[in-house]
Parts: C-alpha cells; sequence; structure tokens
C-alpha cells in the first residue's frame, strides 16, 4: 500500500510540475522563458518516469538502470516523433515492453520481450490493451485541451496520462517477472 501511494504521489508531482509549466504561457520559440520550461518538463517526466518503474520494481528496484532505460525511450521516442508522428504510438508500445520490467531486481534487459515467448497470449492481449490505452489517452487529452484549456487542463491530462501510464508499468512488470509455468 505504501508503494501504491508513492506512486500516486510521483503521478500527483509531475502533473503540478507540468500544470506550472503551463502558466507563463510560453510559446515555442529560442526564448529563456521557454527553454527553462522545456527543461523543467523534460526533468519532471524523466524522473517520474524513473520513480513509477523503480517503485513498481519493488523492494531492491535499479534506480540506475531505470534511469537509463527512461533517457534511452525518451531520447528514442522523440526522436521517431519528430522524424514521423506515424511511429509515436509503436514506439510508445515498445517503450512500455522494453523499459516497465528495468526497476526490477529480478528482470533482466530483455525480460519484456521474453514476456512474449514465456506468455504469448497474455503479452498479445496487454499489448492490444496499451496500444487501446494510448489512443484513449491521445482522445482525452485532445478533448481536455479543448474543454479544459490553461493549468487546470494540464494537470487532469498528466493526472489521467500518469495513473494510466502507472497501471500499464505493473501490468508489463508483472507478465515479465511471472515464473513460467511447469506443465
Amino acid at each position: 500500500m505504501r508503494r501504491v501511494l508513492l506512486v500516486a504521489a510521483v503521478v500527483l508531482g509531475n502533473a503540478v510540475v507540468q500544470a506550472l509549466c503551463v502558466l507563463p504561457g510560453a510559446t515555442p520559440a529560442i526564448d529563456p522563458l521557454f527553454l527553462a520550461m522545456l527543461s523543467a518538463s523534460v526533468l519532471s517526466l524523466v524522473a517520474a518516469a524513473t520513480a513509477v518503474i523503480a517503485l513498481v520494481g519493488g523492494p531492491g528496484a535499479r534506480w540506475l538502470r531505470a534511469l537509463a532505460a527512461v533517457v534511452v525511450a525518451l531520447v528514442v521516442v522523440g526522436a521517431l516523433a519528430v522524424v514521423s508522428s506515424a511511429t509515436v504510438v509503436p514506439s510508445l508500445l515498445v517503450a512500455f515492453v522494453l523499459v516497465s520490467p528495468a526497476g526490477d531486481p529480478d528482470a533482466t534487459a530483455w525480460g519484456g520481450l521474453r514476456a512474449f515467448a514465456r506468455h504469448p497470449v497474455r503479452a498479445v492481449l496487454l499489448a492490444v490493451v496499451t496500444l487501446l490505452v494510448i489512443a484513449v489517452l491521445v482522445v482525452a487529452a485532445l478533448l481536455l485541451g479543448f474543454l479544459v484549456t490553461g493549468w487546470l487542463g494540464s494537470l487532469l491530462t498528466w493526472i489521467v496520462a500518469g495513473a494510466a501510464a502507472a497501471l500499464l508499468v505493473r501490468a508489463w512488470v508483472g507478465l515479465a517477472r511471472r515464473p513460467r509455468r511447469a506443465d
């Protein structure tokens, strides 16, 4: 229960930082205010993702491995988003599969992909659920952006997205760490 509350606090803390980044109303430009808000937003996202992955990993979590996995995933997903917007959703799915088990002390570097070998039906179903959740989050973010603007819309968007991401991370870690059944 303690870890659940810590994960909720991390999600809420990240949402508050993201909402505060919207308050000044800085527009994308080579402006010190915008660059400061962008830096704060990215650092908050990296810190929150690392904390969620490590907290879900349980006791003895590997914080540095989780941090490295989050940074690599953020760079890869960001680069693919710049290249083509069509690659964002598949790259987010791959990021969830590969990065989620990174904080677990019992997981290996390929634990997320091994879940497809150990539990193919569960892994495919979880991949489909992950894709559906990402699609629903995109629609929810668009609706919140149109209907609830400003810092409040940002806060609500990041709370919903953070809670969904934490649940998906938990599901992928559980699938990656689940031992093989003896048949």
